[in-house]
């Protein structure tokens, strides 16, 4: 693994065997959804006309292939973080939402009955998995489901 340095500050991480290809632009961190990722931009003779994600670069991606990070470290750019995947996938695998007031993915209070809720969504359609006393517990139920429906892109949450 190899280290390479962003003009604003940081570091992405590429495999040994891609240091070689990357190395050789300068790239920039930029904030795209929440998640920082290495950046360069892309050139016509000495004029501008794009810019490259670095891991779309190592995975040769085109264009409509999504990849997704696997560790959710869009500076981790290292093959065997990176895998191409669905939209779905891709969601799944989302971090949990700024506006979230529980603390959890999946977890909301549930006024009337006073007691934590937790959902799921799975093909468009949000499936209740109970509620619960605590958003603890709740959070495990998602975290179990989580696990059964998206496999590999579960994304469960740190209790």
């Amino acid at each position: 693994m190899k280290e390479i340095q962003l003009t604003n500050g940081g570091v992405a991480l590429v495999d040994d065997e891609d240091f070689g290809e990357i190395n050789c632009f300068k790239w920039f961190a930029h904030k795209e959804h929440g998640v920082i990722y290495a950046w360069r931009h892309q050139y016509n003779g000495h004029r501008k006309y794009g810019a490259m994600k670095m891991h779309r670069q190592i995975m040769k991606a085109k264009t409509g292939e999504i990849l997704d990070h696997a560790d959710s470290n869009g500076l981790n750019n290292q093959k065997s973080n990176l895998r191409f995947c669905s939209n779905s996938q891709n969601l799944c695998n989302a971090r949990i939402r700024n506006n979230n007031t529980s603390g959890f993915k999946g977890v909301s209070y549930h006024r009337q009955n006073k007691r934590w809720r937790a959902t799921i969504n799975k093909d468009g359609k949000q499936v209740s998995l109970g509620c619960y006393g605590t958003p603890g517990e709740a959070a495990l139920a998602y975290n179990r489901k989580a696990t059964e429906l998206f496999g590999e892109f579960a994304r469960p949450n740190v209790i």
